[in-house]
């Protein structure tokens, strides 16, 4: 009973099953047959055929040719709507005005979202503070230095998901060659006269959650500053966000 005396309310044990099931599925890197996750979640399969069952008809899972299971994208448009809303910009804007005071040109977070690098965040110098922009803020995923850091730190599943939307990442020499440099370059690649260096923000279970980047005239932007300015600044916000010092080199979830 609560404190007026009125009956708790208790949480629907089916959808908590549910839910469950998905965070298994999410976490294998391939599809699932019934029997492994009636094993993994300690049910029948009949109980476990029948919530597939259910989140099929919702949207959430699909069932492969070969009678797997594995999440749709539904999923992922939820998750990038989670990012925003947990204000993963608000948390590394502190950082993003230093960055700017010392690079002087523009900075900007992005995020993997529906195939292309989406900005949630960016700041200019010298201009009003600017939230959650979303005028310009796609980016071409393959020819961005934010989209590069994105594909070459995205899971398995992610780059399968790009692949069922018609975007093919680039070679797997390319992506490592940006996760050994911890960072990626795109010089009119993108916007012509423009630089882009971008390297990428990990969450506490070390997965790249988004790409910081700092882009401005190639006449004029100090490439080799702005690579030790923006190491510098991403190192600041991964430990803020995974709670330790983090490092960028080499890595794939």
């Amino acid at each position: 009973m609560t404190e007026n005396n009125a009956p708790r309310t208790q949480p629907l044990s089916t959808a908590l099953k549910c839910l469950k099931m998905l965070e298994v599925v999410a976490g294998a890197e391939r599809s699932v047959r019934v029997a492994e996750l009636a094993r993994e979640l300690g049910l029948t399969r009949a109980a476990v055929h029948q919530q597939l069952v259910t989140l099929v008809a919702a949207g959430w899972m699909e069932q492969a040719g070969d009678g797997t299971y594995r999440l749709t994208l539904r999923p992922a448009r939820i998750g990038q709507a989670a990012l925003r809303q947990a204000g993963l910009g608000e948390r590394v804007l502190p950082v993003m005005e230093r960055l700017v005071d010392v690079v002087r040109e523009a900075v900007s977070l992005a995020i993997l979202e529906r195939g292309t690098a989406t900005i949630i965040q960016r700041i200019e110098p010298g201009r009003p503070l600017q939230v959650d922009l979303r005028a310009e803020a796609r980016m071409p995923i393959s020819r961005s230095a934010s989209g590069q850091v994105l594909l070459a730190y995205a899971t398995e599943r992610q780059l399968a998901e790009l692949r069922e939307l018609g975007v093919e990442p680039p070679g797997e020499d390319e992506l490592a060659r940006v996760r050994e440099r911890g960072y990626a370059t795109s010089e009119g690649r993108w916007l012509e006269g423009v630089l882009g260096i971008a390297a990428p923000v990990f969450d506490v279970e070390r997965r790249c959650v988004g790409a910081l980047s700092v882009a401005g005239p190639s006449s004029r932007f100090d490439h080799e500053k702005g690579i030790r300015a923006l190491g510098d600044a991403v190192a600041e916000i991964n430990e803020v966000l995974s709670g330790g010092p983090a490092t960028t080199r080499g890595e794939r979830p």
